[in-house]
């Protein structure tokens, strides 16, 4: 197996060497092959396991294995042949190859307070990691990348590193994907980062975002990075639509939680899911008849059946894609265009099989050699009794245009 991969990637790189990456076709929404999907090990580990888990994760392609966090730490899981079915007790567990481990060694919770794990990838044989502070309201955060080694628990942690500007470190800690080498030079780096849709709006991309950087350099001070798609609060409405209301590209109720790079063609794609209906903030209700009344706290109730939480609704909701052409961010990197004025090719609604309580999307990580998306739908697995509100992982095939 691990021999077939090299020689897939020696396929990838000498092919790079003559492809006019410019000339590649783009991936439609036919091109997603729905494979099935998995559940997660039900071990608990060092007091973590896979509750609420799966909003970050990474491939690693020399194993075909996945990181995949879980609480606050990461684990290593198998990737067993997913199972196309909506009752979860049909699909089939991964199995857990390294138990949990805090990839930061006590520096996310010692050095940025109120933050979390945001970002995971694989580069050589490094796993490289984002954090973000939940609610930054006064933009305080610095540093946002760190570095460590595959083997979760051996003692390696390097960073924190300052990507792109010290100030605007909520544009680019969240999720990160690999650059296919022949978009290497044109986008100018071997991997994007980027962020979105985290609260305080004013200090993150509002929309889709990628910065080239060089994750080998995580672990200085300061990275620098190209940036090569992002919305400020002003520009992306210009560009995006209304961030209150009911806009299919992007608003209030947006989240991004990861991209892919598709190889072999000059598609990036961005999963996350969206609100689709009237915008409204407050307090959610099931109760139709309370929508637009006024709470006790002196908040408006909306109508919401899946979150009865304070703030952002737009009730229904759907999993998304958001589909990006390269040649349009490499127009960016060229100066012919502005990282805000770049839109959206197309914008898909995702299917999934497995209802679940919330409609989210987690990590998302991209196999280039074998050309599979794997998606985490968080809160999926209902039907699990020993671990609460676990995710599923979705497989999908990309179907190269011809």
């Amino acid at each position: 197996m691990k021999q077939a991969f090299n020689a897939a990637m020696v396929a990838i790189v000498l092919g790079a060497q003559s492809i006019d990456p410019s000339r590649l076709p783009l991936l439609s929404s036919s091109g997603l092959q729905y494979l099935g999907a998995f559940r997660l090990p039900t071990e608990t580990v060092n007091g973590e396991n896979f509750t609420s888990g799966g909003r970050t994760m990474a491939l690693n392609p020399a194993t075909n294995s996945l990181y995949i966090v879980g609480g606050h730490a990461v684990a290593e899981v198998s990737i067993p042949v997913p199972v196309q079915s909506g009752d979860v007790n049909d699909l089939p567990y991964a199995t857990l190859l390294q138990p949990f481990v805090d990839p930061a060694e006590g520096h996310i919770f010692s050095d940025m307070a109120g933050a979390a794990l945001t970002g995971l990838m694989v580069y050589g044989n490094r796993l490289y990691g984002t954090a973000t502070i939940w609610y930054d309201a006064n933009n305080t955060a610095r540093v946002s990348h760190f570095a460590r080694s595959l083997q979760l628990n051996v003692q390696s942690f390097s960073g924190w590193s300052s990507v792109w500007q010290p100030d605007r470190a909520g544009y680019v800690s969240g999720f990160m994907a690999l650059i296919p080498p022949e978009w290497q030079a044109k986008l100018g780096g071997p991997a994007l980062t980027g962020q979105c849709c985290v609260s305080i709006v004013s200090r993150t991309s509002n929309g889709p975002a990628a910065f080239a950087f060089d994750p080998a350099r995580i672990g200085q001070p300061f990275v620098s990075a190209t940036p090569l798609v992002y919305y400020t609060i002003n520009r992306g409405q210009d560009t995006l639509g209304p961030w209150e209301g009911s806009n299919p590209t992007y608003g209030a109720t947006t989240y991004i939680r990861g991209l892919a790079v598709i190889a072999g063609t000059r598609t990036v794609l961005y999963f996350g899911n969206n609100g689709m209906g009237e915008y409204c903030y407050g307090n959610g209700t099931a109760d139709k008849s309370l929508a637009g009344t006024m709470g006790a706290d002196g908040s408006h109730f909306c109508y919401d059946p899946t979150n009865a939480g304070k703030g952002q609704h737009g009730y229904p909701y759907r999993y998304q894609v958001w589909a990006y052409d390269l040649n349009d961010l490499a127009a960016v990197k060229a100066g012919a265009k502005r990282p805000w004025e770049v839109r959206p090719y197309g914008v898909w609604p995702l299917e999934l099989l497995t209802p679940a309580l919330q409609v989210s999307l987690g990590g998302v990580a991209y196999d280039a050699a074998r050309q599979i998306v794997y998606v985490a739908q968080l809160s999926a697995d209902t039907n699990n009794r020993i671990i609460a509100d676990a995710p599923i992982i979705h497989a999908f095939r990309i179907g190269l245009p011809r």
